[in-house]
């Protein structure tokens, strides 16, 4: 039996992203390489952990690999909508059981500390040059959503929350962002059999 992971994102921004994680995963691999199939799949937005994620996983990655596999799924997500919510648009126990009477081994979840903007922004010197603006360009929002927003103004451009990032993710220094959202990175590491320091 090979092994499966599945990777469920909320835009095309962490597809890209994660992608680029898990290529820096397997540079500090003690093989170089993983004996893990792997799959990212785009839900749009929060909402689709709870109508697509199953029906994603039943009908367009189960039947690929015909029961060869172990399955693990990583639920990837921001934790802004659930921090303040009194009533979470998802129940994380749902989703999971779904997925395990569907045949899934394990599910993992992946949450990036409020959004995955804030991590992107741990790097802001790569974003800062690839909007080809101002060395010293000031950074001001509350959030790092809004924070990215700004800096894209400034560059006459639009950032768009999980649409294609037209190149900054390419820029991203990974090592840098990686290493320091490393504990929140953790479950993944651990799936694909990488120890970080």
């Amino acid at each position: 039996m090979s092994k499966c992971l599945v990777l469920f994102v909320e835009g095309e921004t962490e597809v890209e992203f994660y992608k680029r994680v898990v290529v820096n995963a397997r540079n500090h691999h003690p093989k170089g390489r993983f004996d893990t199939n792997i799959e990212y799949k785009c839900i749009k937005g929060i909402g689709g952990f709870k109508n697509e994620v199953v029906r994603k996983f039943v009908k367009e990655i189960k039947p690929k690999y015909e029961d060869e596999c172990v399955f693990t799924v990583a639920l990837c997500r921001d934790t802004d909508v659930f921090e303040f919510s009194p009533k979470p648009p998802v129940r994380w126990e749902e989703v999971e059981k779904a997925l395990i009477e569907n045949g899934v081994a394990q599910v993992i979840h992946v949450e990036a500390r409020h959004c995955i903007e804030d991590w992107f922004l741990y790097d802001v010197d790569s974003i800062i040059s690839f909007l080809r603006l101002k060395k010293k360009t000031k950074v001001s929002g509350k959030s790092g959503y809004e924070k990215l927003q700004r800096l894209y103004k400034q560059a006459n451009k639009v950032y768009y929350k999980g649409i294609k990032s037209n190149g900054m993710i390419e820029h991203l220094d990974m090592e840098k962002i990686t290493d320091a959202v490393k504990n929140q990175l953790n479950p993944l590491y651990k799936i694909l059999g990488v120890a970080i320091k």
